[in-house]
């Protein structure tokens, strides 16, 4: 059969557009069920009024509590208060831990004058990150160095990176100035890691040998 003989194509239906709230990412027909509805509700007056007229107007507002009594319109209006204080204060608390939460780059000594660097704390902050081994590519290319993940000593529970050599004020700068791989973080204005955040420090066996070590010189030169 021809394409002549064929039926007229049918256009496919046009795409339909869905505005989705910036605060809560739901449909504004939703919002009231999310934890910010005040919230939600000033963003859709402002960046759609029409779209906000549509749902939260006094007409629309009337018709849905046209079937809830008093009583009911009260408390649905308390719960949706209640919820909306209290995911507010979750995210104050997540925000306060966050800025509290700490970055250690920890430098240990090892067999003939070799030393690696340990990144813990990374979890704290992962969710912008890609996983810790890519972290750990990127560093390794970007120092030029081994890197590898795996347990952490000091909690089994949580990874870190081992980076061979002492590169702890390289992969600080690498942080606070969001350098590759670190580029994803947030700035520290959006409440992203801070210098305050990166805490560097010496593994104590570490610390013992280089007393040690400047102890022997001392007694050497007083003996001479």
């Amino acid at each position: 059969m021809s394409s002549s003989d064929a039926g007229p194509s049918v256009a496919p239906p046009a795409p339909r557009s869905v505005v989705y709230c910036s605060i809560c990412t739901f449909p504004p027909e939703y919002c009231e069920f999310g934890p910010s509805s005040s919230k939600c509700r000033a963003w859709l007056q402002e960046a759609h009024p029409q779209l906000y007229a549509r749902i939260w107007s006094e007409e629309a507002i009337t018709s849905n509590l046209a079937a809830l009594t008093t009583k009911q319109a009260e408390d649905l209006e308390k719960e949706a208060a209640k919820k909306e204080k209290k995911s507010e204060a979750k995210a104050e608390k997540e925000k306060k831990e966050k800025a509290a939460s700490k970055i250690i780059l920890t430098k240990a000594a090892r067999t003939k004058r070799k030393a690696t660097t340990s990144i813990n704390g990374l979890h704290t902050f992962s969710p912008p990150l890609p996983a810790l081994k890519v972290v750990a590519k990127g560093l390794s290319s970007r120092l030029a160095t081994g890197a590898s993940v795996s347990r952490s000593v000091q909690n089994p529970n949580v990874d870190e990176i081992v980076i061979q050599g002492d590169v702890a004020d390289e992969v600080k700068q690498l942080i606070v100035s969001r350098t590759k791989p670190f580029h994803e973080l947030p700035p520290e204005s959006a409440g992203g890691v801070a210098a305050k955040n990166i805490v560097i420090e010496e593994e104590k066996k570490m610390a013992k040998k280089t007393a040690a070590a400047a102890a022997g010189g001392a007694a050497g030169e007083e003996a001479a």
